[in-house]
């Protein structure tokens, strides 16, 4: 039996934001996790047109989790992977730390840097992100507050004053140039919190990109 909710009464009772005059590209982005088969959904279908209502009560969690990943992930498709990959979820953890923690603004968006913390906590541990909240770090979700123009790591580069060597690393890490990403990062202290975390995410992305590249050239000698 379906929860009688449906993706904009969902957003609402979460988040408190009424799409139809806040944010439609919120909605999108909700529906672009209900075409990827992350979120679950049934059709209530009438004469004239169906309604779309979340499957079960628990799909509310999902969503949840899966707009908080995407303030974060444009990516619906690096969404999913985050709910479904252990491993990527690790890495992501801890790119998450180091972008933002102990930040408490970004693009006039005041985060709460306990929450950050909590958030990075929580995506570090074994708990379900199909059964158990993330906390929400974000006075405002980013995609009402920036739109469709940016991401919020796209974001984070806008706002730095100055090009430093580590925000090239992440120019690249967010174009998924990840070989110029790992050249660079080999010039980052891994003293400094967090990069050492995100150098192994990068090299673990560039051998990923390495092996698929691989597994083309066999297919095509056959």
């Amino acid at each position: 039996m379906d929860s009688g909710i449906t993706i904009p009464d969902a957003i609402f009772k979460l988040f408190s934001i009424q799409v139809a005059k806040d944010s439609q590209f919120l909605k999108n982005k909700a529906n672009s996790l209900v075409r990827n088969g992350l979120i679950k959904t049934v059709q209530d279908k009438h004469v004239q047109r169906s309604t779309i209502y979340l499957k079960d009560k628990s799909q509310l969690t999902v969503l949840h989790n899966a707009l908080i990943i995407n303030a974060i992930y444009l990516d619906p498709k690096e969404v999913k992977r985050i709910f479904e990959d252990t491993a990527y979820r690790a890495e992501c953890a801890e790119t998450v730390n180091t972008l933002l923690s102990d930040m408490t603004s970004l693009m006039g968006i005041a985060l709460q840097s306990p929450m950050v913390l909590e958030l990075v906590n929580a995506l570090r541990s074994g708990e379900s992100l199909y059964h158990t909240k993330l906390p929400n770090p974000f006075s405002k979700l980013p995609q009402v507050a920036l739109g469709s123009n940016t991401g919020l790591l796209q974001a984070l580069l806008v706002q730095s004053s100055v090009l430093k060597t580590s925000d090239t690393v992440l120019m690249a890490y967010l174009q998924k140039d990840w070989k110029k990403a790992s050249e660079l990062c080999s010039h980052l202290d891994e003293s400094v919190l967090g990069i050492k975390e995100l150098k192994q995410s990068i090299d673990s992305q560039l051998q990923e990109a390495c092996d698929f590249d691989d597994l083309l050239d066999q297919m095509r000698n056959f």
